[in-house]
């Protein structure tokens, strides 16, 4: 009973979580959308500081001798989370930067679905692995998926934008998803490795990919001080008009803020609480169940974007989508039988 209740918290904070999440990124990038940078190293700020709070110990210097504040023993060595940090980095931030080129969401997500491509071909060159027939027919469904809905996409963008130069700019927002894709996948073949050697390291992995990687942010400081700045200057409004709350006090319902700060806030909190319950999912469910889960998830924001966002997506394009995640859910299924089969060759071997 307690591993129902369990799953259905990681339920409620997966589909809640991520889909609030996509809400309210959308509705920051109707604001300003040259915001990646700046969101990315808010969002990284907060998922440090708690993760230091939680891995913050004090001592008595006068009895242990010793500075009265340490991190807690890290199961792993510091110089082995460098290179996973450099890959979570700029994987988060080509994630967020390609708003900045004309890239909608439902483009993103479908890329961000499509990403087992890249797996698949890193882990065949790189781990050896092999892939049975039904799993490289569900990549090519994926391929074929994506490549009609990038087409699509691009045919649309043409449409919409009369500008040459935004369309060379849509073209740059490509080549950033597909750089970001196959960061993200050297990231998840090396996080496969380091979790494999140091067992129930996740939340080691979480708060040290964000914490190390927040002074990387200076690299980026002009760009974030400008959209500091734009943030700074949209408009003031009164919080009880963005929070119409009836027991909300008068002296905080009649202080006066940019709106999209608070958007940026909810994004923040949504995001923290769509990852913890991927993790929690994840320590729950088999890698199967959790990826068509995600799936569904991903075709859920989909549905939201298109839906209450107005964003262009045209028939060719759902088309295409359809394609990616039933390539992808064929792809998690024929995963799963192919590792059913070695294990069954394996005890028959015994």
């Amino acid at each position: 009973m307690a591993v129902l209740n369990d799953l259905i918290i990681g339920l409620y904070l997966v589909f809640g979580g991520c889909c609030i999440n996509v809400i309210t990124l959308e509705s920051i990038l109707k604001v300003q959308k040259k915001c990646g940078r700046l969101i990315t190293l808010i969002q990284f700020i907060f998922i440090a500081s708690e993760g230091l709070i939680r891995n913050i110990q004090f001592h008595n210097p006068l009895k242990e001798k010793r500075f009265p504040i340490s991190l807690k023993p890290r199961k792993a060595p510091l110089y082995k989370w460098i290179l996973m940090v450099v890959l979570f980095f700029v994987s988060s931030v080509l994630n967020n930067l390609v708003f900045e080129y004309h890239i909608s969401i439902p483009v993103h997500i479908i890329f961000r679905s499509g990403s087992i491509i890249m797996n698949m071909l890193l882990s065949f060159l790189i781990l050896k692995r092999r892939y049975s027939v039904q799993q490289i027919l569900a990549i090519c469904t994926v391929t074929v998926g994506l490549i009609i809905t990038t087409l699509s996409s691009a045919k649309d963008q043409g449409k919409t934008q009369t500008q040459e130069t935004n369309l060379y700019e849509w073209i740059i927002g490509i080549i950033i998803l597909i750089i970001s894709s196959f960061t993200g996948a050297l990231m998840g073949i090396y996080q496969e490795y380091m979790f494999k050697k140091y067992p129930n390291t996740w939340k080691e992995c979480l708060f040290y990919n964000h914490l190390l990687s927040v002074p990387i942010f200076l690299v980026f400081l002009p760009q974030i001080k400008e959209q500091w700045h734009l943030f700074q200057t949209s408009p003031k409004n009164r919080i009880g008009y963005y929070l119409p709350i009836p027991l909300l006090p008068s002296f905080i319902s009649n202080i006066k803020i940019q709106g999209v700060w608070l958007l940026v806030i909810a994004n923040i909190i949504t995001q923290y609480i769509c990852v913890s319950g991927v993790q929690k999912l994840s320590s729950l469910c088999s890698s199967v169940t959790l990826n068509l889960i995600l799936n569904i998830r991903k075709f859920i924001s989909l549905l939201i974007s298109v839906i209450f966002f107005d964003n262009p997506f045209s028939s060719w394009s759902w088309f295409g989508s359809i394609f990616v995640f039933i390539g992808v859910v064929w792809y998690v299924k024929a995963s799963d039988m192919k590792k059913k089969k070695e294990k069954e060759a394996e005890k028959k071997n015994k």
